[in-house]
């Protein structure tokens, strides 16, 4: 027997490239929520929900440094949580999304952003759809 085999599942371990650091996903988080909070659209909305910011911001690093560099500190349900709030229309995820896309785009990061996107568009479309369900409102597609 040949104890100096590597064990069957270690051999076939998958390679995962690194798009970002957890600086950068800070920087994202960070930036993109300050814009959100300014935002004429989508500011409101937040000042309504969000009571504790540093909290909040840090439960958002965990959430997409999950997402990112896949951490797993993140546990909690977002869609649950989107689809109690009241009032959301298509036009203010377009908003989230155009925000977050101008973010992504200015951080210089092309694998970032180009991975970051793709979610951003997952979600935004899920929260939609978990948002309009929960309302009993027939989803226009984002």
């Amino acid at each position: 027997m040949n104890n100096t085999a590597p064990l069957p599942h270690t051999r076939f371990a998958p390679y995962r490239e690194e798009v970002c650091s957890e600086d950068e996903v800070k920087h994202l988080v960070h930036t993109f929520y300050a814009a959100a909070r300014d935002d004429a659209m989508l500011g409101p909305i937040f000042a309504a929900e969000v009571k504790d910011w540093d909290a909040h911001l840090a439960t958002l690093v965990d959430f997409w440094s999950g997402l990112l560099r896949g951490t797993m500190r993140y546990h909690g349900k977002p869609l649950a949580q989107h689809a109690q709030m009241e009032n959301l229309t298509p036009c203010m995820f377009r908003r989230w999304l155009t925000l977050f896309f101008a973010t992504t785009e200015s951080m210089g990061n092309p694998a970032l952003q180009e991975k970051a996107d793709t979610i951003a568009l997952n979600i935004a479309e899920r929260l939609w759809k978990s948002f309009a369900e929960s309302h009993s409102i027939v989803a226009p597609q984002l």
